[in-house]
C-alpha cells in the first residue's frame, strides 16, 4: 500500500548549497583577470570549478565565481576581468561560501570554445560526465560564453558541450584560463520511493534584481527568469518524480532563495 507524507523537500540558497562551507578571507591579490584569495584556515577544497562566494572583501572581488585553480591548502583562484591588484590583507576579514556537500559534483577547466549558429561549444580539459539538460556554470573571462546559468542542449563529446548564446559566430580559440561547474541538485528523489513536488517558491532577498532557473529531472520548469528585488515567485507544479530523479534551481545571487514542498510517496 502507498503511503504518502507530505514534506519538505529542499530549502537552501542555491548559490550557497544546502550545507555550504564557509572561511573567513584574509588576503587578496589580482594579476592578469586572475583572483588569488587567501583564507585564514585551510579550507580544504579539492574540487577545480567549485561555486564560491565572495562576500565583505570588495567591489572587485566580491560576487559568485567558479575556482580555476587551488595552488595551495588555504589559497585558490577565479577568473575575474579587472585591472590587476598588488596583493593586499583584508581586514575587516572577507568571507569565501564554497558550495559543497553535493554528491556527484562534476567541474574541471575550459580549453577551448567556438561559437557557430548561436551554439557556444566548451572543450574541457577532461571527460565531463555531462549530458543534455545538465545545469553548468562557465567562467572564462568572455561575456560570449560566460554565465552561471547555462542549460546544456549538446554533449557532442565527452570533452565538449554545447549551449545558446546571444552571438551568432566567434572563431575557434584556445582558452587558458577558465572553469566550468555542474550545478548539484538541490533535492534527489530517494531509492525506492518516488515524490511528488507540489510547490515551489523563490525569494530574492537582495536589493537589486537577479535571475533564477528550475530544473525538473533535467527539463526546465523556468529558465533565466528574471526576479525583482525583495520580491518572491510561486510555482504550483504538482510533478512526479522517479526515484534518483533531481531537482536543481540555479541562481548566481547568494541572496536568492528557494523552498521546495512536496510529497514522498512509498
Amino acid at each position: 500500500m502507498a503511503t504518502n507524507t507530505p514534506a519538505l523537500l529542499a530549502r537552501l540558497y542555491p548559490a550557497l548549497g544546502a550545507t555550504p562551507t564557509r572561511f573567513n578571507v584574509s588576503n587578496k591579490a589580482l594579476t592578469s583577470n586572475l583572483a588569488t584569495i587567501t583564507t585564514s584556515a585551510l579550507h580544504g577544497i579539492t574540487q577545480v570549478g567549485t561555486l564560491v562566494t565572495i562576500q565583505g572583501v570588495d567591489t572587485v572581488f566580491d560576487g559568485t565565481y567558479l575556482i580555476h585553480s587551488i595552488p595551495t591548502t588555504s589559497t585558490f583562484t577565479y577568473v575575474k576581468t579587472n585591472a590587476n591588484v598588488t596583493s593586499a590583507a583584508v581586514s575587516p576579514v572577507g568571507i569565501a561560501t564554497f558550495n559543497t556537500g553535493a554528491s556527484g559534483f562534476t567541474g574541471g577547466l575550459v580549453t577551448n570554445k567556438v561559437v557557430q549558429n548561436n551554439i557556444a561549444t566548451i572543450t574541457t580539459n577532461v571527460a565531463h560526465g555531462l549530458v543534455a539538460g545538465d545545469s553548468v556554470a562557465v567562467t572564462i573571462g568572455d561575456t560570449i560564453y560566460d554565465s552561471l546559468d547555462i542549460s546544456i542542449i549538446a554533449v557532442p563529446t565527452t570533452t565538449t558541450f554545447s549551449y545558446i548564446v546571444t552571438t551568432t559566430t566567434a572563431a575557434t580559440t584556445a582558452v587558458t584560463q577558465g572553469a566550468w561547474g555542474k550545478w548539484p541538485s538541490v533535492y534527489t528523489v530517494p531509492a525506492l520511493t518516488s515524490t511528488i513536488a507540489t510547490n515551489i517558491v523563490v525569494t530574492n532577498a537582495s536589493t537589486s534584481a537577479s535571475t533564477f532557473s528550475i530544473c525538473l529531472n533535467r527539463v526546465c520548469l523556468a529558465f533565466q527568469q528574471t526576479i525583482a528585488a525583495n520580491t518572491s515567485a510561486y510555482f504550483d507544479i504538482k510533478q512526479d518524480l522517479d526515484a534518483t530523479q533531481t531537482i536543481v534551481v540555479a541562481s548566481p545571487s547568494p541572496r536568492v532563495a528557494c523552498q521546495i514542498s512536496g510529497m514522498t510517496v512509498v
